[in-house]
């Protein structure tokens, strides 16, 4: 499948927004696309970030790289960056959502009402400004990623909120999946999973799936979306990179 992906991408020569780019995932997906042939358009908030992504890219990469400042906290931002992007790279056939804010480790009934809010703000209500204004704008063939956490279904010692965000952000993906009648796919990718990226290259297990083994699957997914018909996908070993899971989410 590796070697078919590879020239399905050097053949279609579309172009991917990445929103959130200068993650750690949201990295991985810009080199894994990158190499393969894709034009990506890198947007986050922080222009020095995205700079620093653009710095690190490997040189050998076949396709262009455009960095986009931008956000989607709201829907007007979120339309700003679509035209931003559009403008800088002349289309946008596919989008992957990898946004989510850091979040507090504290037992649930010590979180106020305003600090759940903000947290779903960032977690859940980014990634739909972004779904809502950008799925009607995609090509009828294109589609849109939205990148969720494994916490959706369990609970880490101070980290329910950020399981109540995440078990939202599956149900919102689903819903609109549902709600499709044609046009752009949409899809959610669970990862069950720390990763080693950037920010934890000096922590990281072995055990942990790197950002480029999930730049690759995001890849496969954008690449044969016929493999993977459920609306949610999760990936949990590297063992699945690249490869349909056996169950859905």
């Amino acid at each position: 499948m590796a070697q078919a992906l590879t020239e399905d991408f050097r053949m279609t020569d579309k172009t991917l927004l990445v929103i959130g780019a200068s993650g750690d995932v949201g990295r991985g997906i810009s080199r894994a696309a990158r190499v393969l042939g894709w034009t990506v358009v890198g947007a986050a908030r922080d222009a020095a970030k995205l700079g620093d992504l653009a710095r690190t890219l490997p040189k050998e990469s076949l396709g262009s790289f455009y960095p986009c400042t931008g956000d989607v906290s709201t829907q007007a931002g979120a339309r700003e960056l679509w035209e931003a992007a559009s403008a800088v790279a002349g289309r946008i056939d596919a989008v992957v959502i990898s946004v989510n804010a850091p979040n507090r480790s504290s037992p649930l009934v010590d979180w106020t009402a305003e600090q759940l809010a903000e947290l779903f703000q960032a977690n859940l209500l980014s990634h739909f400004n972004a779904a809502k204004v950008m799925l009607p704008l995609l090509p009828d063939d294109g589609m849109l990623v939205g990148i969720g956490g494994g916490t959706a279904d369990f609970v880490i010692p101070g980290m329910a909120p950020l399981s109540m965000a995440q078990a939202a952000l599956r149900m919102m993906y689903r819903g609109l999946a549902r709600e499709r009648d044609g046009g752009a796919l949409v899809r959610e990718l669970m990862i069950v999973s720390m990763i080693n990226g950037a920010s934890k290259r000096d922590e990281a297990q072995p055990e942990w799936l790197t950002d480029d083994e999930i730049g690759r699957h995001v890849c496969t997914i954008l690449s044969h979306p016929e493999d993977f018909p459920d609306p949610v996908i999760k990936i949990a070993q590297r063992a699945g990179i690249g490869r349909p899971q056996n169950f859905s989410a």
